[in-house]
């Protein structure tokens, strides 16, 4: 007996699964997050390259991906490493006591313990230094009220020091890391602890003494 043919036929197998067609909604997804990422790198490459010297360009593409870039925290001291590191800033003070003594200090300082923290007081004394003259004064008050509120002091005064790297032509004449003429000290203002409590001079601008 012969047999049929639908009998004989063996069922048909795929190897090679049709093609999977995606929806409208993940190919707009997947479009999104590349251009999202091509844009995250050009923001990463924007930080560095606005460092001066810098062109117009390069600052104005800066400006206007500053918001972003800040929110993430990708605005990183690039000009702090190779192929031309800058020197830093400090800010060191002398609080004076009621009793006649006096405090001197720096910050940051190699006592500032753990590194991250360091780290925090070297930012705040790099933005100081880097700040808008305008605004300076306003921070460096708020600088003076901290540290004279920490220090229990009546009065302070405060200079940002500029520390510039010495170069290996410097270290190879014999010079050291700490000459002196590496160092620049610009005078911030003197305090009174009760000039900084006090609401009303908020809006002064306090003046340098030498």
């Amino acid at each position: 007996m012969s047999l049929s043919t639908a009998e004989t036929e063996s069922p048909k197998i795929e190897i090679f699964p049709a093609p999977f067609q995606r929806g409208l909604l993940p190919k707009v997804g997947f479009v999104i997050l590349n251009c999202w990422i091509i844009f995250h790198l050009f923001g990463i490459i924007a930080a560095p390259v606005s460092i001066s010297p810098s062109s117009n360009l390069e600052r104005g593409i800066w400006e206007t991906l500053s918001p972003y870039i800040q929110l993430l925290y990708q605005n990183n001291g690039f000009h702090f490493f190779a192929p031309n590191p800058e020197g830093s800033n400090s800010v060191r003070y002398i609080v004076e006591h009621d009793d006649g003594t006096k405090t001197e200090g720096k910050f940051p300082n190699r006592e500032i313990w753990p590194r991250l923290l360091y780290h925090r007081y070297f930012m705040l004394s790099e933005n100081l230094g880097q700040m808008d003259p305008e605004l300076q004064p306003i921070m460096a008050r708020d600088f003076a009220r901290q540290l004279c509120r920490e220090h229990q002091g009546e009065k302070i005064t405060l200079q940002l020091e500029w520390h510039e790297l010495a170069r290996r032509e410097r270290i190879l004449a014999g010079g050291s890391l700490y000459d002196e003429d590496l160092y620049v000290i610009t005078p911030l203002g003197t305090f009174t602890w009760e000039e900084l409590t006090n609401p009303s001079n908020e809006d002064v601008t306090t003046t340098a003494v030498p």
